[in-house]
Parts: C-alpha cells; structure tokens; sequence
C-alpha cells in the first residue's frame, strides 16, 4: 500500500522538483500548485509566502544535516570509513535532492543568510570534518588541515553544482551510484 504524503510535504517536494528543473529559484506559487495539485490556499497556510516556504525547505535540510554530523561523532569506525560514510551519505542525498543543491549555491553566490540552525550546523560539522582529517593525516599545523577541508568540501559539492551537465562536463555520471562511490573514494583518499 502506497504511503499518503501530507500536502505540506508534497508542496516541498514539488517544489524541489522545480528548483531541480530550473537550476534557479525563479518559480512562482501558481506553479507549484499547478504541479502539486494542491490549491494555493494549502501553500499560503503552510507557508505564507515563497520565502517561508524556501526556509522550511532549508530548515528540513539542517536536520538532515545533522544526521550526517552524527557520521562524524562515531569514533566506533575508524577515521577514514567515518569520512566516507559521512561523504557517501551527504552526497546521495544531495543527488536525490538537487533542488537543495541548487537553493544552497543560490544563496552562496547571492550572498543571502542561510537559516541559523544550517549555519551552525555546517560550523558543527566543519569541526568535526577538522578532528577527522587530523586524525587521517596525523597533520597538525591549523593552516594546512583548514586547506584539506576547503579541499574536501569543494571536491564533494563542486560537482553537485553540475548535475545535469556532469556527464557532458566531466565524462561519467555523478548520478550513477557505482561512479559516484568511486569518486567519493578517490576523494577521501587524496586527503
């Protein structure tokens, strides 16, 4: 038997859908009630308005943030498979999710504040990514391990900027599971 979505949720999910489609936040409500068969008093009282719906958005994706900075916390793996798991995890979802991609890169290049529960939670986890690459590398000068975890964090979501081009751009598919596991690999172990 098929799950029933909550209008709240098929409103989200939509429009991910059409920030995926567009690469750009430029959709309008009527839109997303056009694609979610909803009607546009479901979208005004769960959202409000355009804005409040892209926070929410946001504020779904720092909870499942979180889950990932949670990868991080489990010294029960060694260093190196806590990394790849948390790697693995964040960019799975960002491929099944690439409206997130592209509200998290607009708002980068658009210098718009990021919700304040996904600012810390990015802080939180760089901290983490910091103690692990430390504990990979066995390198402690600040300066070189802050370069490693630019370096990381560019490597994973540079190519999550492509998604749709990736192929054409790079020669394989980010969106392949078995190439995608490949390159996260090749990733961690250039660290």
């Amino acid at each position: 038997m098929k799950e029933k979505i909550s209008k709240k949720d098929k409103i989200i999910n939509t429009t991910l859908k059409l920030i995926a489609e567009k690469g750009n936040l430029d959709f309008t409500i009527r839109e997303i009630v056009l694609n979610a068969d909803v009607n546009i008093a479901s979208v005004n009282y769960y959202f409000g308005t355009k804005r409040k719906l892209i926070q929410e958005i946001e504020k779904k994706f720092s909870k499942k943030y979180a889950e990932f900075e949670n990868i991080l916390k489990d010294t029960q793996i060694t260093p190196k498979k806590r990394l790849l798991k948390w790697a693995y995890s964040l960019v799975e979802y960002m491929v099944n999710n690439p409206g997130v991609i592209s509200i998290m890169s607009n708002k980068l290049f658009l210098s718009i504040d990021f919700d304040s529960n996904l600012e810390l939670s990015l802080h939180e986890t760089n901290k983490y990514l910091v103690r692990t690459i430390k504990e990979i590398t066995n390198i402690n000068e600040g300066e070189i391990i802050q370069f490693k975890l630019v370096k990381l964090n560019a490597d994973l979501f540079y190519p999550l900027l492509f998604i749709r081009d990736f192929v054409k751009l790079f020669g394989f598919s980010i969106q392949d599971h078995e190439s995608r596991s490949k390159y996260i690999k090749s990733v961690i172990d250039s660290i």
